[in-house]
């Protein structure tokens, strides 16, 4: 195998050296835009379509969770709805900066084409930052989740710690992780350096020129004026600060998440005083919670940690990196299915709603065509 692989090389190699090289390069850049153009609109088609589904599927948990919510759900629903609106609102974000996240050298940057829009730079800079600090937000969204969660099937501890009007805190601290996020991206915003380590990769991987964008970019590691590479100390604090934000929301999902399991699976189940309809609710409520966090930990967490370390370590991506935005826009489409699929009083009611509106519909048109045909 090892002889097959040398005389194959050698045998493409003469060619190489011996022929004209322009007209290669001149099919890689034409290859290279093809795939540029073809990964922009494949960007923009799941963009819209994932923002209309998350805004209709969103929609429709919201009504459910208000009208057909069992009384048993209790405080729940409010932060059901909670997530369920910042979905909805996460997913209009992105369709409207359309951003696009990439990794080159030891840069880690979010981009919007301000040309695509009606808003000035500025104002396009604010639209990127806080689209970012919805990525701060949601990590302490769903910790929230499961803390309450643990909370209501194991009452020593949410007496002590969400009693009475403590329960706002649980609203309150998502918006300070997504405050604190949003404002670390502020601190990066487009200066000359930037532009200047960007303006090629930018252009070679997406068409674009830096003039034309706005956007948040850690540098990691800057050049000097003698071509030696030191270590950007403010980058790395914010990272540290961002550590800080996802280790503290992955520990309460774990922590809270699996004793919430242990709980249901054995004490929970014990309970003389709770009815069987209750039980069952719980556990329903804890997997659609559990599906519904691994959603974002597949397709916006871990992707996007990933582009971040590839610019601590310097590990080239290219053009691969937008496959990152596109995978994010796909999480507000999809998250709400666990709870419309898992929960009982939800499936049934869009069963019921099926049967009525869309069956009831599709066999008086085939009876009127019956009826049509014997004429």
């Amino acid at each position: 195998m090892p002889t097959v692989l040398i005389v194959f090389v050698v045998l493409l190699w003469g060619p190489l050296r011996w022929h004209p090289i322009k007209p290669s390069f001149r099919l890689h850049s034409l290859s290279n835009e093809k795939m540029i153009g073809f990964l922009k609109n494949v960007h923009k088609t799941t963009q819209f379509f994932c923002a209309t589904t998350s805004v209709l599927l969103n929609s429709t948990l919201i009504g459910l969770i208000i009208f057909k919510s069992p009384k048993s759900i209790g405080f729940y629903k409010y932060l059901m709805i909670y997530i369920s609106l910042f979905e909805a609102v996460y997913s209009i974000l992105d369709v409207s900066a359309e951003p696009i996240i990439f990794s080159h050298g030891s840069a880690f940057i979010a981009l919007t084409n301000v040309q695509n829009s009606f808003l000035d730079k500025s104002w396009m800079f604010l639209v990127i930052i806080i689209y970012a600090g919805c990525f701060g937000f949601s990590l302490a969204l769903f910790a929230v989740h499961f803390l309450y969660r643990y909370s209501i099937i194991r009452l020593s501890f949410g007496g002590k710690l969400l009693h009475g009007s403590k329960k706002q805190c649980l609203f309150v601290i998502p918006l300070i992780y997504g405050f604190w996020w949003t404002y670390l991206c502020s601190l990066f915003s487009p200066d000359s350096e930037n532009d200047s380590y960007m303006r090629k990769a930018i252009l070679d991987n997406f068409n674009l020129k830096m003039e034309d964008l706005t956007y948040v970019c850690f540098l990691f590691y800057r050049i000097d004026h003698k071509g030696i590479s030191t270590p950007n100390l403010k980058a790395f604090i914010a990272i540290l600060c961002m550590m800080f934000m996802i280790l503290t929301s992955m520990f309460c999902v774990l922590y809270f998440g699996v004793n919430c399991y242990k709980v249901m699976n054995h004490a929970f189940l014990d309970k003389p005083n709770e009815s069987v309809l209750t039980k069952s609710l719980q556990k329903q409520l804890f997997y659609a919670l559990v599906i519904q966090t691994c959603i974002p930990l597949v397709l916006m967490y871990i992707p996007a940690g990933v582009l971040f370390l590839t610019a601590i370590f310097e590990f080239p991506m290219g053009s691969a990196s937008n496959i990152v935005a596109i995978t994010i826009a796909i999480y507000p489409a999809i998250d709400p299915l666990p709870n419309l699929l898992i929960i009982t009083e939800y499936r049934r009611a869009i069963k019921q709603f099926l049967m009525v509106y869309v069956f009831r519909n599709s066999s008086k048109t085939n009876n009127t065509n019956i009826v049509l045909n014997r004429f």
